[in-house]
């Protein structure tokens, strides 16, 4: 899947926080976003609930709160959160020590006494969360509906209150900064549920990582010196955030993000599962320019600083693992055809299978092929509701979908091949023959071999439900489909996409600005 992954614009890596990600690149097989992402995480921890930004809806919090999402053992997600905290190590030494916590708790209780037991009085500290383990926590929290409330005020610096008859637990102003690492399948089988789209999880920013490149094992690589000037750059950043109130918008800034940065991340966001994503986007440009300012050291949003936040938070929305999830997801039991999928998302059927072959909630299924021409049989891509699995967990299997024909079992094909003579499998509707024929051609439409050009896409005619029960009720459309099942019911089969097993291509490493540490990270001039 590393060929077909999200490609992230260098716009991207601005500021202080680009600068520094650039420098520490030849020390870590991280991938460069993971890098950046975790450390504005923590920066945004780090700097508390001071700096706000004030919007129409009132002032939002920066606190970032991110997700690395990648393949167990090729992602590389630990490596690009280790190096980043290395930096805040150096930079923020007491804040390293005593507000960095391993692990997301995931009962409501242990959530608020967590923040309670850094807090001075009801007043919570600064937290920063490292979850590594985001695929047992995903699992985890469903048992307890109270962590994802709490999560949800605490995303917006709301006052937590937890009162049973032992615990009486209060902590105002929350502010934390999260990192999580999970897996492709089990983020994608939380990112269009309710949790997701309605609550808990749409306020995190999932980021696609990748093994940037390979570094020999035995041989040093000292990133010390870059670690140490970039911690320096940052204790000087995060020094200046902590005497910021407000981070304002000036006006000129404002009518380019109306006119040029909002209508690009709705227009990406085209389906409806996709589109209860457009709040917390809009809401995530804001922190993240907000970030990128504060680590210039200035207290107004540049244009430039927007430029950056959309390119993140386009790189986020087109994690395509979650593109496909979702859009499966919607059409529900009939699911999606190949052709479908391109038009509406413009991955191509060679694409597709590597993809698909990543998530255990997306099935294949093959149909019957168009009347009389010998064609492929249709595929179609299904939802499977699979629950969450432990990255650590070696049992995992995978199930199915069970296309079957709703009758006895004894009724089940012979050996010989031939198909009994039975009532009609309820996926499969009573149709005409004419409707027979306009289906037939419009789902022998499929991929052809890699070497060949993708053929155009049809659009398959929908059939209406009259039709179909005008049809049941005669006696020569039942006779004709026992003709039409006999043929169709030995041919449909199951069957998984297979892995391309072409070599992944490694991603490319950017040439950006070369230079000394102490270049890379001289703080700009502060206007007076």
């Amino acid at each position: 899947m590393q060929s077909n992954a999200p490609v992230i614009s260098n716009e991207a890596f601005h500021a202080l926080f680009g600068r520094i990600t650039d420098a520490l690149d030849p020390y870590t097989e991280g991938s460069k976003v993971g890098v950046m992402v975790s450390l504005m995480s923590a920066y945004s921890a780090y700097i508390g609930y001071g700096p706000t930004v004030e919007t129409g809806k009132g002032s939002s919090p920066l606190a970032l709160w991110g997700v690395l999402v990648g393949r167990s053992g090729v992602g590389r997600k630990g490596t690009a959160t280790g190096i980043a905290r290395r930096v805040i190590e150096a930079a923020f030494a007491t804040f390293a020590e005593e507000s960095v916590v391993e692990g997301l708790p995931a009962t409501g209780l242990g959530f608020i006494t967590e923040l309670t037991e850094r807090a001075e009085g009801t007043l919570a500290n600064p937290v920063w969360f490292i979850e590594e383990e985001g695929d047992a926590l995903l699992s985890n929290a469903r048992r307890d509906a109270k962590v994802g409330v709490y999560l949800r005020k605490a995303f917006d610096a709301q006052t937590i209150a937890h009162k049973t008859k032992m615990d009486d637990l209060r902590v105002r102003r929350p502010h934390l900064g999260l990192i999580m690492h999970v897996q492709p399948r089990n983020w994608a089988a939380v990112a269009g549920g309710k949790d997701a789209t309605g609550g808990t999880w749409n306020r995190l920013l999932p980021v696609w990582v990748s093994q940037s490149k390979t570094l020999p094992v035995f041989e040093s690589s000292d990133a010390h010196e870059a670690i140490r000037q970039a911690a320096r750059a940052l204790r000087q950043a995060g020094d200046f955030a902590r005497q910021v109130d407000t981070v304002t918008v000036p006006g000129h800034v404002a009518r380019v993000f109306e006119a040029k940065h909002r209508p690009i991340v709705e227009a990406m966001i085209s389906t409806e599962a996709m589109s209860q994503y457009a709040e917390r986007a809009m809401a995530y440009m804001i922190r993240l320019a907000g970030l990128f300012a504060l680590s210039e050291r200035r207290d107004e949003i540049s244009e430039r600083d927007f430029d950056a936040a959309l390119a993140l938070v386009c790189y986020s929305i087109e994690t395509i693992a979650v593109k496909v999830e979702n859009f499966v997801r919607e059409a529900g039991d009939a699911g999606r055809t190949a052709t479908e999928i391109y038009r509406a998302l413009n991955i191509k059927a060679a694409d597709l299978r590597e993809i698909v072959a990543q998530l255990d909630t997306i099935e294949v299924v093959k149909g019957h092929s168009a009347k009389g021409t010998g064609g492929r049989p249709s595929m179609r891509y299904i939802y499977v509701d699979s629950s969450i699995t432990e990255e650590t967990n070696e049992l995992h299997s995978e199930v199915a979908p069970e296309i079957v024909a709703e009758k006895p079992a004894e009724s089940a094909v012979p050996e010989d091949g031939t198909a009994p003579e039975e009532e009609t499998p309820s996926f499969l509707p009573f149709l005409t023959d004419d409707e027979w024929d306009e289906i037939d051609a419009a789902q022998n439409v499929t991929p052809e071999p890699e070497t060949a050009p993708e053929p155009e896409p049809v659009e398959e005619p929908a059939v209406s439900e009259e039709a179909v029960r005008a049809f049941l009720s005669s006696p020569a459309g039942a006779e004709m489909l026992q003709e039409i099942l006999k043929g169709m019911m030995a041919s449909q089969v199951v069957s998984a996409p297979q892995e391309d097993k072409a070599t992944k291509a490694k991603a490319s490493l950017r040439s950006r600005t070369k230079g000394t540490p102490e270049a890379l990270f001289q703080a700009p001039e502060v206007a007076a």
